[in-house]
């Protein structure tokens, strides 16, 4: 499934290396997607949902059989007609003729049903896919924040040193080693908690194709961002996504099954010929016969109101999607474009003064101009900028493959730059 195959994954495992001493299995994104695919208990049954259908289509088509109708009369009574000296045998057959193109309806509901399924199991399809996505995405997202707590933790450690080095000197009290130590210890219990979190991650991820964590990294790069797609593209694209070709198939079955309703209240007819014996004349006859209900009222109106009011609510309710998918799409976009806005207002002047601040407080603390607490606070600054772009990053891709899942799109063709 390109779609969602197609997206953007890089390789970062040079920047890997600081978290996991020793290089590690990974997975990739296309790998991850094709184990869930292969193995994925609900999928797997689509397959026998389609052959059950495929059944009742087959039995939709079948026509009534003839009937066979065997009358014996005059026979075992007394007098002429003692045992069988004036009996009257009738031999027939009789055919129910379906009036209304019953078969056919009947045909249409099966099909439609056939292709309900189809498009549920692409709608399902999509679905499980961009669930592993959000997996693989989440534990790609704390790959990147133990990464940046781990520089976090070697510049404090540096920090330390310098502190530890001017309080040997006398320069500084106790207090500022004291404080730095406890920020120090914060971002090392910060680093567990990652580690954990991480873990967690691959196995919620290992758990979408019944498996375990086999591996302790996943492939890929936060900073590798998507574009926005053009909105305008996106929103011409509403009438062909999964959800609402879903729909939009189940609405041809309310169809259906109100054109079946319909035709269901035209009565059919029997037809029949056959043969008699005549045994007191010894004489042989043909028969014919025809019989049809007396339609003095519909008896299928209740069935064929319900159908209807069936069928004009998923009329009603295909409208209400198409403009609950453009909104939403709009929603999304708009927050992507947001997102963009702010990642490239972090890169071009906010990490840049950040890491101005810290590198001007870390030289003033060495000559003394600056206490400590100033430094804690130009190390935060710095910091906090970094976890919010990685943060933002993380939600640009969620952003994009939630678009990505609606549109049943690859949104590469649709990027707005």
């Amino acid at each position: 499934m390109k779609l969602l195959l197609n997206y953007r994954a890089r390789y970062f495992s040079a920047l890997l290396m600081l978290v996991v001493p020793s290089l590690a299995p990974a997975i990739d994104l296309t790998t991850a997607v094709s184990k869930t695919l292969a193995t994925n208990p609900t999928l797997q049954l689509y397959p026998y949902h389609v052959r059950a259908l495929e059944g009742n289509e087959l039995q939709a088509g079948l026509k009534p059989n003839p009937t066979l109708h065997i009358d014996l009369e005059n026979a075992f009574g007394t007098g002429q007609t003692r045992f069988l000296s004036g009996y009257e045998l009738t031999l027939s057959l009789s055919q129910v003729i379906e009036l209304g193109e019953k078969r056919e309806q009947r045909i249409s509901v099966a099909k439609g049903n056939i292709l309900t399924l189809q498009r549920e199991y692409e709608v399902k399809r999509l679905d499980i896919t961009a669930n592993v996505l959000r997996d693989y995405y989440q534990a790609l997202r704390l790959q990147h924040l133990l990464i940046w707590n781990n520089h976090k933790i070697k510049i404090e450690e540096a920090a330390l040193d310098v502190i530890q080095r001017r309080a040997n000197a006398g320069v500084v009290g106790k207090a500022d080693v004291i404080r730095m130590q406890l920020r120090l210890a914060k971002s090392e219990a910060k680093k567990s908690e990652l580690e954990f979190q991480h873990s967690n991650a691959l196995n919620m991820l290992a758990s979408n194709w019944s498996g375990v964590a086999d591996f302790e990294s996943v492939d890929g790069d936060l900073n590798q961002t998507p574009l926005a797609p053009n909105i305008a593209s996106l929103l011409t694209a509403v009438q062909t996504t999964p959800d609402y070709l879903l729909l939009e198939a189940q609405t041809r079955v309310s169809e259906a099954h109100l054109a079946l309703a319909q035709a269901e209240s035209q009565a059919n007819i029997t037809v029949g010929a056959g043969i008699r014996r005549l045994e007191a004349n010894n004489d042989n006859a043909f028969i014919f016969n025809f019989s049809m209900p007396l339609q003095w009222n519909n008896q299928n109106q209740g069935n064929i109101a319900s159908a209807y009011s069936t069928h004009e609510a998923r009329l009603a309710h295909q409208e209400l999607l198409k403009t609950q998918l453009e909104v939403v799409m709009k929603r999304i976009t708009t927050a992507m474009e947001n997102n963009i806005q702010q990642l490239e207002l972090v890169e071009s002047k906010l990490r840049p003064v950040a890491k101005s601040l810290l590198n001007e407080v870390e030289r003033g603390y060495r000559l003394g101009l600056y206490n400590v607490l100033q430094w804690v606070d130009a190390q935060d600054e710095l910091f906090n900028i970094e976890r919010e772009r990685i943060e933002a990053q993380h939600a640009l891709h969620l952003q994009y493959l939630e678009l990505e899942r609606l549109s049943g799109t690859d949104l590469a063709s649709l990027s707005a730059h």
